[in-house]
């Protein structure tokens, strides 16, 4: 099973190879979702890449549902108001939410004891809130009303799918890395205030 320890100014998190390797996947998943009809292809002309980072270039509402909640409307209500802050904000999002994406692979990729600086943890933290909500979409508890549904579901857990069962047992478990991740780093950040 997962640990997670504090040791001097880093955050050490250890895995399992299982699931060191189910981590590997999903990330790798959510690279490429965030990936998806990015700006930043080598056969684009840095010309259109330069548009695209300075909000010149129009951003198509995405129609995946989890990369849309990443990415989400600014006012649902008004779609010209939404259209305009996708323009001039999605680029820099998505590429600070890649980056993320890319800190965890790394950390990852180093083996089963990652060692994490504060920064990385932040990257982790929000790394595994992204990946979180893709997974809360596709288990259908994107909502206030869904996530009540969702105690129902770890109420009758075996009437679930092999698939369902699954991605919730995931979602769970990336909530406690989560979870353990923040707790660990505040509790650092106090013992620093204390000295």
């Amino acid at each position: 099973m997962a640990a997670i320890d504090a040791r001097g100014d880093d955050v050490v998190l250890t895995l399992q190879d299982n699931e060191r390797s189910l981590m590997l996947t999903v990330f790798t998943d959510l690279a490429a979702l965030l990936a998806e009809d990015s700006d930043d292809d080598d056969d684009r002309p840095d010309s259109e890449n330069w548009e695209a980072r300075l909000g010149l270039v129009d951003r198509p509402r995405p129609e995946d549902p989890a990369l849309l909640r990443l990415l989400p409307d600014v006012d649902p209500t008004d779609a010209e108001r939404s259209a305009e802050f996708r323009r001039l904000t999605e680029f820099d999002l998505k590429q600070a939410k890649a980056h993320n994406v890319r800190i965890v692979l790394l950390g990852l990729s180093k083996g089963n004891d990652i060692s994490l600086t504060r920064d990385e943890v932040l990257a982790w933290m929000k790394g595994l809130n992204d990946l979180r909500l893709v997974l809360a979409v596709r288990l259908g508890i994107d909502t206030e009303e869904a996530q009540e549904a969702q105690e129902e579901k770890y109420a009758h857990r075996e009437d679930l799918s092999e698939s369902e069962d699954l991605t919730l047992t995931l979602y769970d478990f990336l909530t406690w890395i989560q979870d353990r991740l923040t707790t660990t780093l505040l509790d650092q950040t106090q013992g620093d205030d204390e000295l």
